[in-house]
């Protein structure tokens, strides 16, 4: 018996890993691209190429991936409800790390944005697969660590991603990209390794018994001869994928208007303090580290505090935090180094709060349309919220310039998220729907 739970308990950590690594590669592939974004597109643009359209076509190539990373993570939401989690999981990662490093052969920003798109599709699917693969796997009751440790994984991807371009980022930015193909491998031994979760089997079984025999004699068994996506919108469920799709807009469109802008609050606040031009760049990069602390300091808090106050409680507590403590930082932000000393704070509640979505959107739908209910509520989100940069952007023109005031009234939509959460169950104690 005890060896039968042990064996039961290396398989969690097993997923957890699998999980975990996904997402940490996720992370890594993103800022890759973040990193190597002014050398590769100055290089295939050519040498003429001016600041303005580097950084023209270099968002376009970035839109490019943000647009790839909704669209391609409904679509294997989708999927991993038909054909398993395991199965999808191991192609998003594959399509991602395959697509990262065919980025490296790019000719021309517009060949470099085609990889970059399907790169996002890898990219968007990965996650809500691998959140719905750990919800099913883990016990109801230590779901909430699990979630919480998985999400850590991002910005873990943005140190690893500082140490592969550290390590050959002077070979050139067409290396850092073959390198990071490599979580290809990660495929070959997860293909051996993992199995799929028993709530997935039975439930495809059901599926399948139900298409054979033709008969569908309860509303539930009705519900599986209909499209996954299309019963999201059905009476039963409609109310639920509004919640999750509100509470993940708010999150993204708060993290977008909370660091997007960090960068260059981070240089005008240098050259105020008389730094020089040449470690001005240093000085972002410390900033950037700094953010990515707090926000794995942040997403391993949501855990013990989604424990103690609930899944409502833990979302309350960093749209509140938001509300009241970032639009201060940046409104006061006028000295250079009490920025970067307060500059974790945003990260721990901006990017911390993304923790409640693998432990709270799995909790919300069965099992039958679970990872299309999990893509489609934060993927549709990110599609609207690839705007939130463009928003700020225009309050700064309203500010005229003053890129603190504006960061600070993007907080404003915590508001939103606090609303929301008087419509939301509290899932807390509960087994996941079958």
């Amino acid at each position: 018996m005890e060896k039968v739970l042990e064996q039961k308990s290396s398989y969690l950590y097993l997923v957890l890993i699998a999980a975990w690594l996904g997402w940490v590669f996720d992370g890594m592939d993103a800022m890759l691209y973040n990193i190597v974004m002014f050398p590769a597109i100055h290089d295939l643009l050519g040498a003429s190429a001016t600041k303005a359209e580097i950084g023209y076509y270099g968002g376009l190539v970035m839109s490019c991936t943000l647009l790839g990373a909704a669209l391609g993570g409904i679509l294997f939401g989708i999927l991993a409800d038909y054909i398993g989690r395991v199965r999808v999981l191991l192609i998003t990662i594959l399509t991602y790390s395959l697509m990262t490093g065919l980025s490296g052969f790019a000719h021309s920003w517009q060949e470099l944005a085609l990889y970059r798109c399907l790169t996002g599709f890898g990219i968007g699917g990965e996650w809500a697969v691998g959140a719905v693969l750990l919800a099913e796997t883990w016990p109801d009751l230590r779901r909430t660590f699990a979630g919480s440790f998985m999400q850590m994984g991002w910005p873990v991807g943005f140190f690893l991603a500082a140490a592969i371009n550290f390590l050959v980022g002077t070979h050139g930015w067409r290396i850092v990209f073959f390198v990071g193909a490599f979580p290809a491998l990660l495929t070959v031994f997860l293909r051996t390794q993992l199995k799929e979760p028993e709530k997935w089997v039975k439930d495809h079984t059901r599926r399948c018994e139900l298409k054979l025999t033709n008969k569908y004699e309860t509303e539930e068994d009705k519900e599986y001869c209909h499209f996954t996506f299309r019963l999201l919108f059905s009476p039963k469920y409609i109310k639920y994928t509004i919640i999750g799709f509100l509470l993940s807009a708010v999150a993204l469109f708060g993290v977008w208007g909370a660091t997007y802008w960090i960068p260059a609050i981070v240089e005008t606040l240098a050259r105020s303090a008389g730094i020089s031009e040449n470690a001005i760049h240093g000085r972002i990069l410390f900033a950037i580290t700094l953010l990515n602390i707090g926000a794995i300091i942040g997403a391993l808090c949501f855990w013990p505090i989604a424990n103690k106050l609930g899944r409502k409680g833990a979302f309350l507590f960093y749209f509140l935090t938001g509300l009241i403590l970032i639009p201060p930082i940046y409104i006061n932000a006028k000295d250079f180094n009490l920025f970067l000393m307060l500059v974790p704070i945003i990260g721990f509640i901006g990017n911390g709060v993304f923790s409640g979505f693998p432990i709270y959107l799995p909790e919300l739908f069965p099992t039958r349309m679970r990872a299309t209910a999990q893509t489609t509520c934060y993927n549709g989100a990110r599609l609207v919220t690839i705007l939130s940069p463009l928003f700020t952007g225009l309050l700064i023109g309203v500010y005229h310039g003053n890129f603190s005031y504006a960061a600070a009234t993007i907080m404003s939509v915590y508001v939103i998220g606090i609303i929301t959460l008087l419509f939301a169950p509290e899932t807390k104690g509960r087994p996941l729907p079958e």
